[in-house]
């Protein structure tokens, strides 16, 4: 049995899409449609034969969809493209057409076979789940901002009440308060211009190359300033010999970073024990950086030692994370860590974690270096 020309429009008509058949010649007029295309556009068939498509499109319809079908036609190419249609009624409907040019027998397209599908209700579903991710987006950005200002804004805080008693203070300790609050309040200022930048521009923060001595520099007035007396700070600057080269980070963004980490340890430790700060240089063998996520390459190394209560290591893995935290649930908001690990791989680096629980935890921040010819 031998599959004629009538028993493949019969199936064509039988069948549950829509499919139509356009003739290359003139305005390319519908030769054929069949019944599920007349369902879904709600035409009969004396009214679409012998008429270009167009009917079906309206002021909705996305221009350059039209334009990708027509250069599809012009170069005799198959073409797959949402759009949104019209039915005869005047309703609405995305429509998932693809077109196909139908060769004679010597290869020369002749006609258009269009398939339409309407994905309506996928289209839509698409839609929300794009909106529902945008809106978590900036659910992230805001309980961020919050976190960051939050943490910038307890130093302030915190000196401001020594202040109070400043007539008994030492001159020494007056400045180095004063100056832990201008610190703070700068980073707390700047973020919502950071915001703004982020907005414009999501993969750049704007930094310049920084000295690695500059950066120690500033971490030790900063640092000084925010952990409080119970705490034993010990701080091992970068080893002498040689030049530590340049990062590329601005010292507030990684003022902001070191804030996160010496917060975390503070609390681990519950306000009381050792915490050492410890620079150095690393050089990553191709082995040893792809280990980190990082290039082969001279590195800054930054860690931060303490005598907390350590972190378990199934969790070891799951610490930058956004929201993820091993504080209760009304002391952590879980986005410390991760805003600090985004703003050292903007910076080419990362954070790594380690932890000896129950004996204390060891956070290592890389930068790649810059060094000077």
């Amino acid at each position: 049995m031998k599959l004629c020309p009538e028993m493949l429009l019969r199936a064509l008509d039988v069948s549950e899409l829509a499919h139509t058949v356009s003739s290359l010649k003139g305005d390319m007029p519908l030769l054929y449609a069949n019944q599920a295309f007349l369902d879904m556009t709600g035409y009969g068939r004396d009214e679409v034969v012998g008429r270009n498509c167009r009917f079906l499109q309206g002021p909705l319809t996305e221009v350059s969809a039209l334009s990708r079908i027509r250069d599809g036609i012009a170069a005799r190419e198959t073409v797959q493209v949402n759009l949104v249609n019209y039915r005869k009624d005047g309703s609405t409907f995305v429509n998932h057409l693809y077109l196909a040019p139908v060769p004679d027998a010597s290869g020369t397209p002749i006609a258009y076979m269009g398939i339409q599908s309407n994905v309506t209700p996928l289209h839509q579903r698409l839609r929300l789940d794009h909106e529902r991710e945008k809106l978590a987006a900036l659910g992230r950005l805001t309980a961020g901002i919050s976190h960051e200002i939050k943490n910038a804004l307890q130093p302030i805080r915190l000196m401001a009440e020594i202040l109070e008693d400043w007539e008994s203070l030492r001159p020494d300790d007056i400045r180095r308060s004063l100056a832990t609050l201008r610190t703070n309040l700068d980073i707390a200022l700047q973020l919502t211009t950071d915001v703004l930048g982020v907005a414009r521009n999501p993969s750049h923060r704007g930094a310049d190359a920084v000295a690695a001595t500059v950066l120690a520099a500033e971490t030790r007035r900063f640092v000084e300033g925010i952990v409080p007396d119970t705490v034993r700070l010990r701080i091992v600057d970068i080893p002498s010999g040689g030049t530590p080269g340049s990062v590329t980070i601005t010292v507030r963004h990684f003022l902001q970073v070191i804030g996160n980490l010496v917060t975390n340890a503070v609390d681990a430790m519950q306000g009381r024990g050792d915490l050492t700060i410890r620079w150095g240089r690393r050089g990553l063998l191709p082995g040893e950086a792809e280990g980190l996520g990082l290039l082969p390459g001279d590195y800054l190394r930054i860690d931060i030692l303490d005598t907390g209560c350590g972190v378990e290591e199934r969790h070891l893995g799951e610490l930058f994370e956004t929201f993820f935290t091993t504080k209760p649930r009304d002391e952590g908001t879980g986005l410390g860590l991760a805003v600090s690990q985004s703003i050292v791989r903007e910076a080419g680096g990362t954070i790594t974690a380690s932890s000896q629980a129950p004996g204390g935890s060891t956070f290592s921040i890389h930068l790649p270096t810059i060094h000077e010819a």
